[in-house]
């Protein structure tokens, strides 16, 4: 009987952790524990699909996908439920006909390696990319900006390097040693 009570405390309250709590806009501040910061303005779909552009030689393919109520959770307790847009790309050397990097095989969340984190004035998406272990986990940002004249084109722009993490085993003592995919220079992405 203790067992099955404890078996019961224990399901109520997953069952409690997992509940929304509130739904508020994305880009809310300010928000409960448990609350869903839901893409109300319906900004995430226009961003779906497959991306394209070259420069230098070299072709980039994105794309970009929106993962609906994904849950965040921490150790202290605290979680969210948020609709977030991710993205993957690949590179092609138009010289060699070489790929340089391809991660458009990902299916899950956590391979995706481009993550949203902000939008403005529903025409800029700022995005995080984290690259693998094998790469330091060597990470930059970059900026998306809708073509408000072509709505099958984005402007790529403003590369900046961030920190990436250097544990044991990396080989690089520099961050500019470590080889970066992303295109460094601004491009025009075309919607295929």
């Amino acid at each position: 009987m203790k067992k099955i009570l404890i078996l019961i405390v224990f399901v109520t309250s997953l069952n409690s952790y997992a509940q929304v709590t509130g739904i508020v806009p994305l880009n809310t501040a300010e928000y409960q524990n448990g609350a869903y910061l839901k893409d109300l303005d319906n900004e995430l779909p226009f961003m779906e699909g497959t991306w394209e552009g070259t420069v230098n030689n070299k072709k980039y393919i994105f794309q970009f996908t929106v993962f609906t109520q994904h849950l965040d959770s921490w150790e202290n307790g605290l979680y969210e439920y948020e609709d977030k847009l991710c993205g993957k790309f690949k590179v092609i050397d138009l010289t060699t006909n070489q790929v340089l990097y391809d991660n458009l095989g990902a299916t899950d969340y956590e391979d995706y390696r481009l993550l949203n984190l902000t939008i403005r004035d529903q025409t800029e998406f700022d995005f995080y990319f984290q690259d693998t272990e094998s790469n330091c986990f060597n990470a930059a940002e970059f900026t998306l900006h809708k073509n408000v004249n072509n709505p099958d084109q984005l402007l790529y722009y403003n590369f900046r390097m961030d920190n990436y993490g250097r544990f044991g085993g990396c080989p690089y003592t520099n961050q500019d040693d470590i080889p970066m995919f992303l295109p460094t220079e601004n491009l025009v992405l075309t919607k295929q």
